[in-house]
C-alpha cells in the first residue's frame, strides 16, 4: 500500500504502508512535528501541548535491584531523590491544565513503593478524566495489582512470572535482528496466557538509525491483523491482532525527541522523583 498524500497530515492509520528506509520514517517525524507546531495553540504554563491526550511519566525512583544494562533511567537518570509528597503535587498541577492526560507510572521499580503508587493512581483518578493509566514493573511486588493496568518487564536479565500479575501485559526489549516476525509470533504462542505484548525496539539516545524490516514484514503477513499504524514527532507504532491476542510494537527514538526543534511545544512530560515538572524527556 501507498502512502497517498496522506503525509501532510498526522492520522492514525489501519494498516502499514511501504516503509523504505528510516530516513522515510524520520522525515514523517518531521512532518507530524511541524503539523502539530502549527496546529496547536492552547497554552499552558508549560507552553503548547502537541497532544491532547498527553503522555505523562512519572518516574516515581531511580531505585531497582534489577540491573538491565538497556535501562534508559540508568543511562539518563532523572533529577534528585525519592519525593513522594512533591510528586503528589506536581500530578496534581499538572492535571489541573491536562485533564486528558495518559499516565505511566515507572522508574527504576516502582513495585518497591506500591502504597504510594496506589496514591498517585487514586490522585489521577480524583484530579483528571480518567483516560488510561499503566505501571511499569519488573515484577518486583504482587501488592501492585488491582491498582493499574501492568506493563510486566521480562528481558534475559529480569523473567518474572506474568501469571503473577493476571492480565498484564508482557512487555520485552527485542535487540537489533531480534525485532522480527517470527521471534514475536514465538514469543506470544509461548507465553499465551498473557493479557496482551508490547515489543519494543532497544533504543539508545545516540542511535539515529534502525531497521524498518519489521513494519512492512508486519503489513505482510497473513496471519496479522493490523489495527493502528501511527509516526509521530519521535515514535512509530503498530497495534495487531496474533493469535488471539493484541500486540504493540513500539520505537520512540531518543535521539529525535532530544534533537526535534520543539520551541514551545511539548510531546509529553515527565514529572522526576523529586518532584520536578519537564517536557519532551528532560
Amino acid at each position: 500500500m501507498k502512502w497517498k498524500g496522506w503525509r501532510k497530515m498526522s492520522r492514525k492509520l489501519s494498516f502499514i504502508p511501504y516503509i523504505p528506509n528510516y530516513e522515510f520514517i524520520k522525515e514523517q517525524m518531521q512532518e507530524d512535528l511541524k503539523y502539530r507546531l502549527t496546529d496547536r495553540k492552547r497554552l499552558t504554563s508549560l507552553g503548547r501541548p502537541l497532544y491532547e491526550r498527553i503522555n505523562v511519566q512519572i518516574v516515581m525512583t531511580q531505585e531497582c535491584p534489577y540491573n538491565c544494562p538497556f535501562c534508559m533511567e540508568r543511562k539518563n537518570p532523572m533529577t534528585g531523590l525519592f519525593d513522594a509528597e512533591q510528586q503528589i503535587l506536581s500530578l496534581k498541577k499538572v492535571l489541573k491544565e491536562h485533564p486528558n492526560a495518559r499516565l505511566t507510572i515507572t522508574g527504576g521499580e516502582p513495585g518497591l513503593y506500591p502504597e504510594h503508587v496506589k496514591k498517585l493512581v487514586d490522585v489521577f483518578k480524583q484530579n483528571s478524566n480518567n483516560v488510561f493509566v499503566c505501571i511499569n514493573t519488573a515484577g518486583y511486588s504482587t501488592e501492585l495489582n488491582g491498582i493499574a493496568h501492568i506493563n510486566l518487564s521480562v528481558n534475559d536479565y529480569v523473567k518474572p512470572d506474568y501469571r503473577e500479575f493476571p492480565d498484564c501485559t508482557y512487555q520485552t526489549v527485542l535487540i537489533g535482528n531480534e525485532m522480527n516476525i517470527s521471534n514475536i509470533k514465538k514469543i506470544i504462542n509461548e507465553n499465551n496466557d498473557a493479557g496482551s505484548f508490547s515489543f519494543r525496539f532497544l533504543c539508545d539516545i545516540e542511535n539515529r538509525n534502525y531497521d524498518v524490516s519489521i513494519w512492512n514484514d508486519l503489513q505482510n503477513d497473513n496471519k496479522i491483523k493490523i489495527d493502528t499504524f501511527r509516526i509521530g514527532d519521535f515514535f512509530v507504532y503498530c497495534t495487531f491482532d496474533y493469535n488471539g491476542k493484541h500486540a504493540r510494537v513500539t520505537l520512540g527514538d531518543m535521539w529525535q525527541q532530544t534533537n526535534n526543534q520543539y520551541g514551545n511545544g511539548y510531546s509529553n512530560i515527565i514529572i522526576h522523583p523529586d518532584g520536578k515538572i519537564g517536557v519532551n524527556w528532560k
